[in-house]
Formats: structure tokens, C-alpha cells, sequence
């Protein structure tokens, strides 16, 4: 009848077309439902049933008499989320077929063990037990956006096998760095490429990839850019340093798995232990992978039923 624990973390339907919507009750009294639903025809997909009376929600999940006919009489209901704990949103931003989306929602909305969404498509889903993991994603701004939260974004928002992770950006912008430590900001600044996109307001910026005359600079950028300046230049730079690495410890383990980029990497990802990197170029698939390792790691529990 009813196979799973309706205590466990990160409960979200396998296909949205499993769930129902029952609309303009007359009660949600547990009693009542149960009554009013058993003996009624259900289709053939339906296993969670999204009772609705006003404003108020309560999710059912259903038993019906086979799996083999378009439809056939429900046999049995079990209530998992009363109203005081379910929470229906409306948020076309939603895809209610990726776990992540439907965690992003529910952690807009604390609180509540279960968050009911409807959204893109009009399709309505749910996560129960809301509890997914937090993966901070530290990264070096400018450019705008992120390109790493951008990459770890696109890669969830497709991902349908993966649990629910919540994006947690650590975002540490150049600028500001380069302010703190230089102190009048230099006139002359040199950057790794025009990907890093910087424009600072009456500063000169030359890019090293481009092997520029020598000027009196400051470099704004981490070991390899360094690197290659020694190589040009056959010295190394006035250099202020924005390597992701040396913002890490702001960032406690207790925080939730952390990922983010190293210059030195060439390809795949690396496993270190304050965080998961992956190359500064990075791939989509580099940064699924990346993920993926990190899901590993972290054993996050989750039902995908």
C-alpha cells in the first residue's frame, strides 16, 4: 500500500503527472478527506492527490485498485502534510519536474514541511521535508554574472536526477580587493584577459593575454597569471592576489560543501580538502562532475518516489 517513510528528507515526486489537484473542498479535516476520496476514481498515474480548500492546502498520497486501467477506485488515503504545514506557491520561474527548483522555492518560503509549487507549465509539484544541500559556490567578480554560479545553475536547472541543492553564492569582487590592498588604487593596472571583465573608473586596463608594452602596473590576478608575467617579462609583477583559494577560510565546513575554481587546474575536477575545484575554463560537464562528487560526499538523503 504505502511503501515509504513519510518522515524522510527531501521527499519529491518522480513525475509530476503523479500528483493531482483537487480544488474548492468542502473540508480538510484528515477524516473527512479520507472519506470523501476513497471509493472515487483516479486515474491511473495518480499517486499524491493536492486537496485545496481556499487558501488552505493538505497533500494525500492514494492507493488505487490497479495500475492497469485508465482509471480505477481509490482504496486507501494516508494525509502527509496538514495545512498548518503545507504551503501552496505560485512561481512560473519553477520547473516542477528538477528537485533543485523545487528546493530553491521552498527555501524562499521557510518553515513549512511541505511546499506545494506550481509552476512553469502550470504543473504542480512538492518537496516534503525540505532539506537540501547547500552548496556554496565561491567565486572572483567581475565579470558579471558569476560564471561559475551561472555554470552551476545551468547544469541544475536540466538536472532531473540529481537531489534537491539549494545554490549559496560567495561572491569576492576584485575591485574591492584591489581597493583594500593598494591604497591610492594605482593608475596602471594589468588584468589576466578582457574575461575578467574589469573597467575601473579613470584606471588604465591593459590584458596580459595580449602581451602589452610594459608599463609600471599592478597586477590584479593569481599564480598563473603571475606566471606568464614572469615569462613575458622575465620579473614578477607588483601582483595583488585574487585566487579564489586565499577566501576560502571565511568559509567554515560546517557551512555546507563548497566549489570553486583554480587557474593552475588544466581539466576535470580536483578534491581538496577545504573544497572541489574545477579549472578556471571549466566545462558543463566538468562542473556536473564536479556536482555530482560533491552529492557523493555529502549523502545527502533523498526520496525520489
Amino acid at each position: 500500500m504505502f511503501d515509504f517513510d513519510a518522515s524522510a528528507r527531501n521527499i519529491v515526486p518522480n513525475r509530476y503527472r503523479q500528483v493531482a489537484l483537487s480544488t474548492d473542498l468542502t473540508s480538510l479535516d484528515p477524516d473527512w478527506l479520507i472519506a470523501h476520496f476513497t471509493g472515487r476514481e483516479a486515474y491511473m498515474r495518480t499517486r499524491f492527490i493536492v486537496a485545496r480548500k481556499g487558501q488552505e492546502t493538505t497533500l494525500l498520497e492514494v492507493d488505487r485498485e490497479n495500475d492497469t486501467d485508465l482509471f480505477s477506485p481509490i482504496t486507501a488515503v494516508r494525509v502527509l502534510a496538514e495545512p498548518q504545514d503545507c504551503l501552496y506557491v505560485t512561481d512560473n520561474w519553477a520547473d516542477a519536474g528538477i528537485p533543485s527548483h523545487l528546493a530553491a522555492v521552498a527555501d524562499r518560503h521557510p518553515g513549512f514541511r511541505c511546499v506545494v509549487i506550481e509552476g512553469r507549465y502550470s504543473h504542480v509539484s512538492f518537496i516534503l521535508n525540505p532539506d537540501p544541500i547547500r552548496l556554496h559556490v565561491l567565486d572572483i567578480v567581475p565579470p558579471f554574472p558569476s560564471k561559475l554560479v551561472d555554470q552551476v545553475t545551468r547544469v541544475l536547472d536540466g538536472a532531473e536526477d540529481l537531489p534537491p541543492i539549494v545554490v549559496v553564492p560567495v561572491l569576492t569582487d576584485s575591485r574591492e580587493v584591489l581597493a583594500d590592498e593598494r591604497n591610492p588604487v594605482p593608475q596602471q593596472l594589468l588584468v589576466p584577459c578582457r574575461g575578467s571583465g574589469i573597467d575601473v573608473d579613470n584606471i588604465s586596463v591593459s590584458y596580459l593575454d595580449e602581451r602589452p608594452a610594459e608599463k609600471d602596473w599592478v597586477l590584479l590576478g593569481c599564480e598563473r597569471s603571475d606566471q606568464i608575467h614572469n615569462w613575458f617579462y622575465k620579473k614578477p609583477p607588483d601582483l595583488v592576489d585574487t585566487c579564489p583559494r586565499k577566501f576560502l577560510p571565511q568559509l567554515s565546513q560546517s557551512d555546507g560543501p563548497v566549489l570553486t575554481r583554480c587557474c593552475l587546474l588544466q581539466e576535470g575536477i580536483e578534491d581538496r580538502a577545504d573544497a572541489v575545484f574545477v579549472p578556471w575554463g571549466a566545462s558543463l560537464d566538468e562542473v556536473r562532475d564536479a556536482i555530482e562528487l560533491i552529492v557523493e560526499q555529502t549523502g545527502v538523503a533523498w526520496s525520489h518516489i
